[in-house]
């Protein structure tokens, strides 16, 4: 059965990552990107994460996975080469109905980290249910070469203009027509081709239908 897929504010949420070496680093990058508040519990840490602890944005813990870590974690990501502690990881967090990934072991998983494709705010995660990564990461490098940086532009004009059609729609179904509108008309071209105030000003004339 595929996974449930579903979005996180990870903005100042504590997420623990167990373990210190490369693919931990990927893990936390990924992490930081959406705003967490990472932990990294292991002895010794690779030479980015070291970095990373040098500009204080993680907080080591330099000993042996410990249940205490734990505490008030929205998420924790098992990222050892030991199976045993992987395991350990996963079980004690699932207890505590925390959400928890283990690398490369998808029946100890309570979610999969998607292979992520970035327009500004636009997030699109491709997942297959930890059955291949490799798919994943394929399909992920095929809509990055369709979805240009002119969606991450639409997507802040569309929300630049929301208030204004609140304003002037009280309808639900007239807002979603007026945005329709917006997505149908040539903004996104002239986007894409540099012309922001243009798509502006057009964006604003469909809005008034």
């Amino acid at each position: 059965m595929p996974y449930y897929p579903i979005n996180l504010n990870l903005r100042n949420r504590k997420c623990v990552v167990i373990g210190g070496g490369t693919v931990a680093e990927r893990k936390v990058k990924t992490l930081l990107k959406f705003g967490a508040t990472v932990v990294v519990v292991s002895p010794e840490l690779s030479i980015g994460l070291q970095e990373m602890l040098s500009r204080k944005q993680i907080t080591h813990m330099a000993s042996d996975y410990d249940p205490r870590y734990l505490r008030e974690a929205l998420l924790v990501i098992a990222a050892t080469a030991d199976r045993q502690i992987n395991q350990t990881v996963a079980l004690e967090a699932d207890s505590h109905n925390i959400l928890v990934n283990v690398v490369d072991d998808p029946e100890l998983c309570t979610f999969f980290v998607p292979a992520i494709a970035c327009r500004g705010d636009v997030v699109i995660g491709v997942s297959t249910s930890g059955k291949s990564p490799a798919l994943a990461r394929r399909i992920r490098e095929q809509v990055e070469s369709y979805f240009g940086l002119e969606y991450s532009l639409l997507a802040d004009l569309l929300g630049e203009l929301r208030d204004e059609v609140k304003g002037r729609y009280s309808d639900t179904n007239e807002r979603n027509q007026a945005f329709v509108r917006v997505l149908d008309s040539d903004v996104l071209e002239l986007l894409a081709q540099g012309h922001v105030a243009e798509a502006r000003e057009k964006a604003r004339q469909c809005l008034q239908g």
